[in-house]
């Protein structure tokens, strides 16, 4: 109903709303007429008509006009309160409430289809140290301009989200690990051409990325895949960080030793 009066509009929403009740006042009249002319009562129709007409019309555009448009500023208050609760109000990318719930449905949809597709893990470097060196607004533009180094690489399909922190999450479909591996180069590239200018100074930041791919296979869930990404993100801050690493068995034996 709210769609159908959103496409509608406020004023023709109040005149058809208005048209109609005049038209059931106008009939509620006429059937009030036959029940008491069956009594034995007459109703002056000339005088009775009109009015049950008139009276509506009169009083419902001004009380319509306001329940309509106090209906649509509520419904424009939900959504933008659900839009608050799906995307992180610093980065603009999706909260990892959000993420998660859609990333689930993905991975229920991808296990059912059979189809791959990569999940990326991507982490700061040294970010405390940025915020330390150059105060929490540096730090706070830097993981702005980093949203949108990712949303400059990411396809429109691709799920971005930002799990806490300077962490990020990335679901790829319909890409197995050869093409993650190019987008994470891409996004590395992208990032180091990305400076940000602070006052006057120039801050360089790099980020650590770890990537697994759904086997299509399997029946692995997405706490698993993510598990897995991270342990390939240990591993590429363990080799010198500002780099890839693809998860293999030696990534979790490494984790548990």
């Amino acid at each position: 109903m709210i769609k159908l009066i959103a496409s509608a509009g406020r004023p023709r929403t109040v005149a058809v709303i208005s048209i109609a009740a005049s038209a059931a006042s106008i009939a509620v009249v006429a059937i009030a007429g036959v029940v008491l002319g069956s009594f034995g009562i007459s109703m002056n129709y000339d005088i009775a008509i009109p009015l049950a007409g008139i009276v509506p019309l009169i009083v419902a555009p001004a009380l319509t006009w306001y329940l309509v448009g106090l209906m649509l500023h509520i419904t424009r208050l939900e959504g933008e309160m659900r839009s608050l609760a799906s995307y992180d109000a610093l980065t603009g990318l999706l909260s990892r409430h959000a993420f998660f719930d859609r990333a689930n449905n993905y991975v229920s949809l991808a296990r059912r289809d059979r189809s791959v597709f990569s999940v990326l893990i991507a982490d700061l470097d040294h970010f405390k140290s940025i915020n330390d060196q150059f105060g929490h607004p540096a730090g706070d533009a830097v993981l702005r301009l980093f949203a949108d180094v990712v949303n400059s690489v990411a396809r429109r399909s691709d799920l971005v989200g930002r799990l806490g922190g300077e962490e990020f999450a990335m679901i790829l479909p319909s890409t197995g690990t050869p093409e993650a591996l190019e987008f994470s180069e891409r996004l590395h590239d992208a990032i180091h051409k990305a400076v940000l200018k602070h006052g006057d100074k120039l801050i360089e930041y790099t980020a650590s990325i770890g990537v697994t791919s759904f086997d299509p296979e399997s029946d692995e869930s997405l706490d698993n895949l993510l598990a897995r990404a991270d342990l390939a993100l240990y591993e590429a801050k363990a080799n010198g960080r500002n780099q890839t690493a693809v998860f293999t068995d030696r990534n979790a034996q490494t984790a548990a030793s």
